[in-house]
């Protein structure tokens, strides 16, 4: 039997809520987290069309990417979105997930899944890293180190740049006195003991510090294990939004138009063309308009995105790049697919893809 708070977990391993912006509302969104689900069907936008697709198809799960409850909500006026989906939803006993801001800042997210609909080549950078960091340490015993470091590597902890298992352990003296009702580890209780111990530091992405923290409590031999956690300057690896990559050849920014609108099967527009060879590009799937410094920080020649106005093509050619707005949905829509399936590898339930395309 597969729960709602199943899939929710499974979610949570792919695209953190942790990574969504403040402003955002991630997560299920209608529903129990106790209820059983049937099957999972994965869609772009809460629209009817889904909706039918998901009665239709036996779908009782529907992960959007765009929220259906979506800033203040003081009232459901069921005549009219988002209220009418949101009572169909409960009448017909779906419930409604969405990873939003956390999915496009996630490793393998949104924009990832754009880059490699068009092609560019991996290694692919980061354009705006998003996330924070945290150092954990913890007090272990001298004989318990490696198994308290396993499983903080396991939890994801410990990862910096292409190194993993990243650990510095000190060597000291840890004190305590037991209570009446304790069990310690080493020694009596009612006696004031000094043991060998190391100071075992690690860094953590902060969405893993709790399942990290959790993972090291578990393997840890004491009753009550001290363990401290702080946040470091820094971003998670892989997290953030926008994406750059080298094209497989050098193309022209007509020519780059024509391959974004061929991959995606929607047609593209070149809002500016500086007349130059392009190489490395800039990829943010959805709105990317308020990326355009950024982009011009980089090594990017060209930003392909979702969304751009009048103003962002006059800052795009101030810059030297070119730019191609291939359309809000066209630039998210690569991402479906490679969440269903991931989901699917999480999840003992069918996991599909709707049809409906925005």
């Amino acid at each position: 039997m597969t729960l709602v708070r199943d899939i929710a977990r499974a979610m949570e391993e792919i695209a953190p809520t942790a990574l969504a912006e403040e402003w955002d509302n991630p997560g299920l969104q209608v529903g129990s987290p106790e209820e059983e689900v049937e099957r999972v069907l994965v869609a772009l936008t809460p629209l009817p069309e889904v909706f039918d697709e998901a009665e239709e198809s036996g779908a009782d799960f529907l992960l959007f990417h765009h929220p259906l409850i979506f800033g203040g909500l003081d009232r459901v006026d069921t005549s009219r979105y988002p209220g009418s989906l949101i009572s169909r939803a409960v009448r017909s006993g779906i419930a409604v997930y969405a990873a939003h801001t956390n999915y496009d800042a996630a490793p393998d997210g949104v924009s990832v899944a754009l880059a490699r609909a068009l092609g560019l080549e991996e290694p692919l950078e980061v354009l705006s890293p998003r996330g924070r960091m945290n150092k954990l340490v913890v007090f272990v015993p001298e004989e318990a180190v490696e198994e308290v470091a396993e499983a903080l590597a396991r939890a994801g902890a410990g990862v910096i740049g292409g190194y993993t298992r990243c650990t510095f352990r000190t060597a000291g003296t840890g004190t305590f006195l037991g209570g009446e009702d304790t069990s310690p580890y080493a020694g009596e209780a009612g006696r004031l003991e000094a043991v060998s111990e190391v100071r075992l530091e690690t860094v953590v992405p902060a969405h893993l510090a709790a399942r990290a923290a959790s993972e090291a409590r578990a393997a840890h031999p004491y009753e009550e294990p001290a363990l401290d956690l702080y946040p470091i300057e820094g971003h998670p690896p892989g997290c953030g939004y926008g994406r750059i990559g080298r094209l497989p050849r050098p193309m022209s920014a007509p020519e780059l138009a024509e391959h974004v609108s061929t991959s995606l099967g929607f047609s593209a527009r070149l809002l500016v063309d500086p007349g130059e060879k392009i190489e490395r590009v800039a990829v943010l799937g959805g709105s990317g308009g308020t990326f355009i410094h950024e982009v011009a920080a980089s090594d990017a020649q060209a930003y392909v995105t979702g969304d751009l106005d009048y103003h962002d093509a006059l800052l795009a050619d101030s810059s030297g790049l070119a730019a191609i707005d291939a359309g809000h949905a066209p630039t998210e829509l690569p991402s479906l697919e490679p969440l269903a399936n991931r989901l699917a590898n999480l999840v003992d339930v069918p996991v599909g893809v709707s049809r409906v395309r925005r």
